[in-house]
């Protein structure tokens, strides 16, 4: 046993014991040691886990979006080299199989019709002679009736050049955004100027393939006078002589 004084005694007799003896004088009890050891609690371990550390979301999600746009912009040029014809930014130009050749833009061997027309285009959503908005990064364009003969007239504010393609050539231009660098084969067209009077265009008699473009050198306001008559060949003309069909 042990008092609160530190005095230590026998628990058999109560004789009073020296410090640190194994055995009581008195009655020879043996005697554990005087100063019960504490148990040692070992300490408690809380496993931490480590911190990871942070991210910066941005800058992946950057790169992501970028490998992203990547694969999108392959896919569609590898879709615009194989069969389809998808537009895309990766350069591609659409091809013709068959494009117009020297012999296509001859006009035919007919006489051009003669007068009254009849005006197809005079106005651009305005009323007649209010004038049509140009600009050098634009065009305007109309479709040459099949076995009519096409007459160009306008005045202009600024040089106004005319082109007059197939409809695939139409397609090679519009997909360059008006390059006319991308269509391939032959054409007519019609030198650049401020004033065109009745210029005739004669290969529609006998094929109906045919788009009129009207490209500005900048902007300014064109008055068209755009006019049509009937003048059916009586054999087919044009790009439609070349590729056989009417």
């Amino acid at each position: 046993m042990k008092l609160a004084t530190g005095q230590s005694y026998c628990p058999n007799c109560g004789t009073s014991l020296q410090q640190n003896v194994a055995f009581c004088a008195n009655c020879g009890t043996k005697i554990t040691s005087p100063h019960s050891q504490l148990q040692q609690v070992p300490p408690v371990y809380y496993p931490m886990t480590p911190t990871q550390a942070s991210v910066a979301t941005g800058a992946y999600k950057a790169v992501i979006a970028v490998l992203l746009l990547i694969i999108v912009l392959l896919g569609v040029g590898l879709y615009a080299t194989s069969s389809g014809h998808l537009f895309s930014l990766t350069g591609y130009r659409y091809s013709l199989a068959n494009p117009p050749n020297a012999q296509s833009v001859q006009p035919p061997n007919t006489s051009t019709a003669q007068p009254p027309y009849t005006v197809i285009w005079n106005s651009c959503g305005g009323s007649p002679g209010s004038g049509c908005n140009m600009s050098s990064n634009g065009w305007r364009e109309g479709s040459v009736p099949d076995t009519y003969d096409y007459f160009v007239s306008f005045t202009s504010t600024v040089p106004v050049r005319v082109y007059f393609f197939t409809l695939g050539q139409f397609v090679q231009y519009t997909v360059c955004s008006g390059d006319v660098n991308c269509v391939s084969g032959y054409y007519s067209s019609l030198p650049a100027t401020t004033s065109q009077s009745t210029a005739a265009f004669k290969l529609a008699e006998g094929c109906g393939d045919y788009v009129a473009i009207y490209v500005a050198s900048s902007t300014g306001i064109m008055y068209p006078n755009i006019s049509v008559k009937q003048n059916a060949a009586p054999f087919i003309t044009g790009y439609c002589a070349q590729t056989g069909g009417g």
